[in-house]
């Protein structure tokens, strides 16, 4: 009895360690999907406003609103969570920043989505993280009916002591409807989460249980989804791929010089399932992270920071075309 009771110990220790293995490490396959062909990033939002001091824009989400005289709006945030700014444009490229910024303050990395409710097709929905200089940031969700005026709803992601919940990616799955939020849960310094949670409207996301998408004592953190159709794959068919956006920094922590802030993209056929790092990564490299994935006019558009020396970060813009 004793035997067999230490064969059974043995034999699920061995599962439980293969779990943690494949839960920590990811699998070692390399997605063979390629990402888009990106152009050379260009800096764009270079002039900066009194409010944001020393800090520096370094998200970007952007959608078509076609309101004040401006087709796009943008919504930034600052490197160190300042808070949260607008800016608008007509071309993608050169943006005008609203007078009256900051919109919000002790708020960092803004992801907005539109028409997410079909009873107020004109309101939008903010997932921004709260207390980001903080060891225990959390998210939240807010609303705005101009894009200008935002109203805390909800709380997203608590607050847990010790642990930073953060840069938050609002996400509707053109395909299904259904409706994620994907963020960062660490210490910053050995142990990185991507986490998923989905819900069948935006107003349902605080209750929605929590997937692990990925696990590391490597950093690994800004998470940003992206659906593109008909990418052709090796067999000669075409998918549906959703890509993940990350941020990456290898060798972080040690005097390794090659060790910098680079872009590493992951594919799977959900917005939650099995992403495997593309071949190609790292995507983007040389200081650059924090990439928010658009497309408009069937035209891929990214925003990107680049950190152009330690204590100084910009806002750059880089496009492709689609399959």
């Amino acid at each position: 009895m004793r035997s067999s009771y230490l064969c059974f110990a043995i034999i699920f220790a061995l599962i439980i360690v293969s779990y943690g293995w494949s839960q920590t490490s990811g699998s070692a396959t390399e997605s063979s999907i390629p990402y888009l062909q990106l152009t050379t990033p260009r800096r764009v939002m270079p002039d900066a406003q009194p409010w944001e001091g020393k800090e520096f824009p370094h998200t970007f989400s952007v959608l078509e609103l076609n309101r004040g005289g401006y087709r796009y709006w943008g919504w930034y945030g600052l490197n160190e969570g300042a808070g949260v700014g607008l800016a608008r444009s007509n071309d993608l490229i050169n943006w005008t920043k609203y007078e009256r910024n900051p919109l919000w303050t002790d708020a960092r990395w803004p992801s907005v989505l539109q028409h997410a409710d079909p009873r107020h097709p004109h309101l939008l929905y903010f997932a921004i993280t709260r207390g980001y200089d903080t060891p225990s940031s959390y998210i939240v969700l807010a609303t705005s009916k101009d894009g200008i005026h935002l109203t805390q709803t909800k709380t997203l992601v608590a607050a847990v002591p010790n642990q930073r919940n953060q840069n938050p990616n609002l996400f509707r799955d053109p395909l299904s409807g259904r409706f994620y939020l994907t963020f960062y849960r660490g210490n910053d310094r050995d142990h990185f989460e991507i986490i998923s949670k989905s819900a069948g409207t935006v107003q349902d996301l605080d209750k929605a249980p929590e997937k692990v998408l990925m696990q590391t004592t490597d950093t690994v953190a800004a998470p940003t989804l992206l659906c593109v159709k008909n990418v052709p794959a090796n067999d000669g068919t075409k998918k549906n791929v959703y890509y993940l956006a990350t941020e990456i920094y290898p060798h972080r922590y040690t005097d390794n010089p090659e060790g910098e802030w680079q872009v590493k993209i992951f594919a799977a056929d959900s917005p939650d399932g099995d992403f495997q790092p593309l071949a190609s990564n790292p995507v983007m490299r040389g200081q650059r992270a924090c990439l928010f994935q658009h497309v408009f006019n069937g035209r891929f558009y990214g925003y990107d920071c680049h950190l152009e020396d330690p204590e100084h970060w910009v806002l750059e813009e880089t496009e492709a075309p689609l399959p």
